[in-house]
């Protein structure tokens, strides 16, 4: 029979092994450089961005994000936008520069 020391190694790998499918589930990040008036933006997966110039605060929702286009939300607007279009929604210019799969460049100006 095993003792109780030789059985404690899987016992203690166990958790980990769960760890890549939460990370992979729910992935997203995002980062933005803001000069001038206008933001570049990188986010991976969908969610909301806080996006802030000055007193002009937003929350810009990305979802869903299909192959060539994305759908962006802001105060109750929205608009599904294909890669290398501008659309304005909730006081914001955005432009799509790119998707990648999950991942989308944006930039983004007040409209």
């Amino acid at each position: 029979a095993l003792s109780e020391h030789e059985a404690s190694p899987m016992r203690r790998l166990a958790p980990l092994l769960l760890l890549p499918l939460v990370l992979a589930a729910g992935c997203t990040s995002h980062t933005s450089r803001c000069v001038n008036g206008t933001c570049a933006i990188s986010l991976s997966g969908e969610q909301s961005v806080d996006v802030e110039f000055g007193r002009l605060e937003r929350t810009l929702r990305v979802a869903p994000i299909e192959q060539t286009a994305v759908t962006l939300s802001a105060r109750g607007d929205s608009a599904r936008v294909p890669a290398g279009e501008t659309a304005e929604v909730g006081d914001l210019a955005v432009q799509v520069v790119s998707i990648a799969g999950r991942d989308v460049q944006l930039t983004v100006r007040p409209a």
